[in-house]
């Protein structure tokens, strides 16, 4: 009889279907905390999206998750290695446009003893999409590198924390096409060698 009542009655149905249905909210869906994130972790992604990033754009912000937005932003363009060429047995000028990434802080870095440089820190090199799409190496270096401050360390765990808590992840199809426009980006970052 009381469900009976309320179906009568219009606003205690529609405060009802709320309770039973809530409405979620769309930039939790989209993975964008910043309305619910700690004062600082707001702080870390307002100063990503007002600083310069070589490989993240502002148009970026409103497409991919705020999680990702700030871990790309910790990245700076570097030329693959000698190393990773050789590796792979191949010739540098087949890549002498292709940037691989550099975590921003590691190259910031003072100089080891001796006033030598580690120029391998925080490095990473990839040759084709699919393996910067897989990688988990960058996310793993930025959360352990002990020159990431730790402001952005919390708030990359923060955002972590609240997609879990809510339920959400990425939607496939968007992280592919952020992850496109950034191999684009890098794979076209340094001008083309001259021929003579």
């Amino acid at each position: 009889i009381a469900i009976m009542r309320i179906a009568d009655n219009p606003s205690a149905m529609k405060h009802l279907q709320e309770v039973i249905f809530p409405k979620v909210d769309e930039r939790i869906k989209n993975l964008k905390f910043s309305h619910i994130t700690s004062e600082k972790t707001r702080q870390v992604i307002e100063y990503c999206r007002l600083g310069e990033a070589a490989f993240v754009k502002p148009s970026d912000f409103p497409t991919v998750s705020d999680y990702r937005y700030v871990l790309y932003h910790q990245f700076v363009p570097c030329r693959p290695s000698a190393f990773a060429l050789r590796r792979r047995k191949t010739k540098p000028q087949q890549w002498d446009t292709l940037s691989g990434l550099q975590c921003k802080h590691c190259a910031a870095a003072p100089p080891l003893a001796g006033g030598v440089y580690n120029v391998q820190m925080g490095v990473y090199s990839f040759f084709e999409p699919e393996a910067l799409h897989d990688s988990y190496a960058i996310s793993d270096h930025i959360m352990t590198c002990e020159y990431v401050p730790i402001e952005i360390k919390v708030a990359l765990r923060e955002l972590q924390r609240l997609a879990a808590e809510h339920g959400v992840t990425t939607k496939r199809g968007e992280k592919q096409r952020f992850m496109k426009k950034l191999w684009e980006r890098m794979a076209n970052y340094y001008p083309a060698a001259q021929s003579k």
